[in-house]
Formats: structure tokens, sequence, C-alpha cells
């Protein structure tokens, strides 16, 4: 796995949450080329803190608290 697909694959996860890309990316973290697994990671987290934005409307760091009685 090369580093250009990886950061092709974070591309698609981190820009239209595609499942496929980010199963790729969680491969790509036990890369044996550790600027492989350092992308993959970046990529990964960046994504996520993306797609906690859109979901929740928490920017990133900050997760909304939940009363009791909103469980």
């Amino acid at each position: 796995m090369d580093s250009n697909y990886v950061y092709l694959c974070g591309v698609m996860w981190c820009g239209y949450g595609q499942e496929d890309a980010g199963n790729e990316l969680l491969r790509a973290t036990s890369s044996l080329d550790p600027d492989v697994r350092t992308l993959a990671w970046a990529m990964l987290a960046k994504g996520m803190s993306q797609l906690r934005e859109k979901v929740l409307g928490a920017p990133d760091g900050k997760w909304p608290v939940l009363s009791r009685s909103e469980l």
C-alpha cells in the first residue's frame, strides 16, 4: 500500500465518509512503512473530527454533554 493510495482513501473518508475508504485507512495503520501509518492515522483523525462536527454539531474536541433526561 503506497502513500498516494492512502491519501486518496483519506480524501474519500474525510470528504464523503465513504466506509470502504475508512476501512482501507484502518488497514494502512498496520503498514510496515511508518510514513504510511502516520498518514493513515492523521486522515482517520481528521475524518472523525469532521464526522463529529457534522453529526453532533460539536466543534473539534468538544463533545456535547447530555443530561440524564436526554439519555
